[in-house]
This record gives structure tokens, C-alpha cells and sequence, in this order.
């Protein structure tokens, strides 16, 4: 199952940003997330990128590097686009609320398991740039509902590399 394309708005009324996912098989997944776990999703995306970075650059220039890289995918991240919602919906159509996040590492993918109040995970397998884009998209939500969060909010283990995948559409 590929990720076809992801749109995020934030609620004011439930305080919490939705999250659409549809995949190839026009499966769609909704979920809620909270401020502390939109904090964390941000804080692992950012340090994987930091870990790709510092294994190709000194630290010296590291963070010009990352900076710029950032800036990159920021103005490469597609917003804009219609959201093609999906026709089946596998968890429901109601949004699960995201109660703990699990990052980790499967191969050069971020490794996602999002778990629900009643014990159930799925797990999101992101290459990193795509995990990028999403960071992008979640930091203007966050922004957007005045939450605050910073922009290295919490280290989390992610791989380094990976193929851009064109026909991701985030927004």
C-alpha cells in the first residue's frame, strides 16, 4: 500500500489537526492528532533530517546545510492541490485520535506506528523527503492554531535517505 496523497486542516472547534491519508487502492485514513503528538510527529521528522545531513556534511556546515535543505522543501511542498478523497475507508470513516507515536527506522523509510485509545497501530512506512513535506504541512497547522511548537521538538530515531516519490501530493 503507497501513499497516494495526504491533506491536513486544523480543527479549532476539537483543537486538533486532521489527518486524510489515501493510498494507491483509494483506501482513505483519517486521524486526529493532538498537539503534544503533532509536536513529536515534527520533532522525529526533523531530526532524521538532521541525521541524513550530518552523515554527508562536517558539522561545521551542517547547519547551513539543513537550513537550506529545509527552505528547499518548503518551496518544493505542494499545498494547493484538490484532495482526492478516498472510496473505501478501512478504519471507518471517523477519525482515530493518535495517543502515542512510535518512530523508527524500516530500511531507509520512517517507520510511523500511530496507536488509538483502544490498542490498535497502524503503521505508516514514509521516505524521508516525503516525511519532510508532511513537516511542512503540519508546521503551518501548527502555526495556524497558534500552538507553539517548536521546530526541534523532540529527537526520535528515522533513517537518513531516500527517493523522492513525485507523485505524493501533500496539502
Amino acid at each position: 500500500m503507497g501513499i497516494r496523497q495526504l491533506n491536513g486542516t486544523y480543527v479549532p472547534a476539537e483543537d486538533r489537526i486532521l489527518l486524510r491519508i489515501t493510498t494507491d487502492a483509494a483506501e482513505e485514513f483519517r486521524f486526529w492528532l493532538t498537539r503534544p503528538i503533532t509536536g513529536q510527529l515534527l520533532g522525529a521528522i526533523n531530526a532524521a533530517a538532521e541525521r541524513a545531513i550530518a552523515q554527508k556534511f562536517p558539522a561545521q556546515v551542517a547547519q547551513t546545510v539543513a537550513e537550506f535543505e529545509q527552505q528547499a522543501v518548503k518551496a518544493q511542498t505542494k499545498l494547493d492541490d484538490q484532495f482526492q478523497p478516498g472510496a473505501t475507508f478501512p478504519l471507518g470513516e471517523a477519525p482515530g485520535l493518535v495517543v502515542k507515536l512510535g518512530v523508527g527506522e524500516k530500511g531507509n523509510d520512517i517507520s510511523l506506528d500511530l496507536t488509538m485509545p483502544n490498542g490498535a497501530s497502524i503503521n505508516l512506512c514514509i521516505p524521508p523527503k516525503l516525511a519532510q513535506q508532511i513537516g511542512v504541512l503540519l508546521d503551518g497547522l501548527q502555526q495556524k492554531a497558534a500552538w507553539g511548537i517548536a521546530q526541534t521538538a523532540a529527537p526520535a530515531s528515522a533513517p537518513a535517505d531516500a527517493v523522492v516519490n513525485e507523485k505524493k501530493l501533500i496539502h
